[in-house]
């Protein structure tokens, strides 16, 4: 036996006779004492209260972004400058192949000219490859942003006209069930593009 045991013992002996001596020591609940300490302790701290939810409701925002007009727009809009910023990218991309493809005809200090030329060239298209996925997902972000903050407007007058006070964002990794009854995304999208119609 080691020596924290002994001591782990103890601690628990010890543990054990003060619970007994305040077991003890607690007077009996009788007729006359309605209240026992624990319900006087309890009865003394201040209760918490918890507001009855009157009503519980989710929206599917990939719906609202592919069925609300703005979202369309939005989306119609970030197709094109991603494509247009392919474009600018393939171009590029067929500028360096079409440069490979000359070294096999050149040598010595022209190869080695051309080699080096072609290196800046893929490090350059790299760079705009980054910059144009970083601009593409800034503007996504905006668009996001924007569309989530016209939702908050528009969702704050249907609860409070439907009484619900809870509305969850329907996503696989949030809500895992939800009764159909519940999905006010339909009506979100309506209001939705009353108020923004582009």
């Amino acid at each position: 036996m080691t020596t924290a045991m002994p001591t782990l013992l103890r601690r628990l002996l010890a543990v054990s006779v003060l619970a007994i001596g305040v077991a003890s020591f607690t007077p009996a609940r009788t007729n006359a004492s309605p209240a026992a300490p624990a319900d006087r302790v309890t009865s003394l701290a201040p209760k918490a209260a918890v507001p009855k939810v009157r009503g519980v409701a989710v929206v599917d925002m990939q719906k609202v972004l592919n069925d609300t007009k703005q979202g369309v727009a939005a989306r119609k809009k970030l197709e094109d400058s991603s494509k247009a910023k392919q474009e600018k990218l393939d171009g590029k991309r067929k500028k360096l192949e079409a440069d490979q493809a000359k070294l096999k005809n050149l040598a010595g200090e022209k190869l080695a000219q051309a080699e080096e030329a072609l290196q800046k060239d893929y490090v350059e298209m790299q760079q705009i490859y980054m910059t144009m996925q970083q601009e593409l997902a800034a503007d996504e972000g905006r668009v996001l942003e924007t569309i989530y903050k016209n939702c908050t407007s528009v969702i704050d007058k249907i609860a409070a006209e439907m009484e619900i006070d809870l509305v969850l964002i329907r996503d696989e990794t949030t809500v895992l069930f939800a009764e159909p009854g519940l999905d006010i995304t339909d009506t979100l999208v309506k209001r939705y593009n009353a108020k923004y119609p582009s």
